[in-house]
């Protein structure tokens, strides 16, 4: 079997105008080759896809049965071809997002749909990792872009877009210790285990660590079932909480030494090792613009 586009163009053309004259009109062809198309295309399949016999060609039901299919294919190779066109015009074909554990806020989503409306061939990989990857990771290329806690010092290679601050809350589980107390103190934190939200390679945040006693994760899922077996208490985002804490899965522990809740900046970062591409210069504006509550 050794059919061509052009003939299942013809072939569907042929089907939706009612007739082979119309097809050769609408594609600009003569009738003959519309007619020698579709008959080499019924000879490729050893099938009879019109009937002839009347005025008019009418599909057969092997021709109706086959036309939805090979205007799939059609509608495949133009999606192919604007892919091809786009990447040809300097279009990333992928674009890697790292998001730190951290630094997982809703608006992503909606940022990344319409991201997809308007890159919709652009390859999207989102990696979450602990802290003190990111940096590791942009500045090797293994991504591009990049949420982040606020970082505690400047690097030379790296470009912040501060977006604000984020709620966090220290929470337990509803049979810990910790949670049968009104307020939480330092010394109350000190003595229990923490769930420590780090990085891959090993580094810990040490802005949120209190305890001696600690376990390590990288993702924040892993540190909330820890928590909810009352294996220790964390420090997580609010927005990644909240509906537990109203489940009652786990209590929210209220600090004594804070009159506010405790907050955490957020920043969008890229290196300047690495230029971005169009998907990516148009992702990252995009970015600029979440909000984060």
């Amino acid at each position: 079997m050794d059919f061509s586009l052009e003939q299942l163009r013809a072939f569907v053309t042929a089907a939706e105008t009612g007739s082979f004259s119309a097809a050769a009109r609408k594609l600009g062809k003569a009738q003959s080759v519309i007619s020698t198309a579709i008959a080499n295309l019924e000879t490729d399949f050893n099938l009879i896809l019109f009937d002839r016999s009347g005025k008019w060609p009418v599909l057969t039901p092997n021709g109706d049965a086959l036309l939805v299919k090979a205007r799939r294919v059609l509608a495949q190779c133009g999606e192919l071809q604007v892919a091809a066109d786009s990447f040809q015009q300097g279009v990333e074909p992928k674009l890697t997002l790292v998001v730190e554990s951290m630094a997982m806020i809703p608006a992503l989503a909606d940022t990344l749909q319409q991201f997809e409306s308007s890159f919709p061939f652009v390859e999207v990989e989102i990696l979450t990792v602990g802290m003190g990857d990111v940096v590791k990771l942009l500045n090797e290329g293994r991504a591009q872009l990049a949420l982040m806690v606020q970082l505690s010092f400047l690097h030379s290679d790296i470009s912040v877009h501060g977006l604000g601050q984020i709620d966090v809350w220290c929470v337990a589980a509803s049979n810990h210790p910790l949670a049968a107390l009104q307020q939480v103190d330092w010394p109350d934190l000190r003595q229990y285990r923490q769930i420590l939200l780090t990085g891959r390679y090993g580094q810990d945040s040490e802005e949120w660590r209190v305890s001696d006693a600690i376990w390590r994760t990288e993702h924040i899922l892993s540190a909330l079932e820890l928590v909810q077996r009352g294996i220790g208490w964390t420090v997580l985002p609010a927005d990644m909480v909240r509906d537990r804490v109203r489940a009652g899965q786990v209590v929210r522990l209220e600090p004594a030494f804070e009159a506010q809740a405790w907050k955490q900046p957020i920043d969008l970062a890229w290196s300047s090792r690495h230029a971005l591409g169009p998907a990516g210069k148009a992702l990252l504006t995009m970015m600029k613009t979440m909000k984060l509550s």
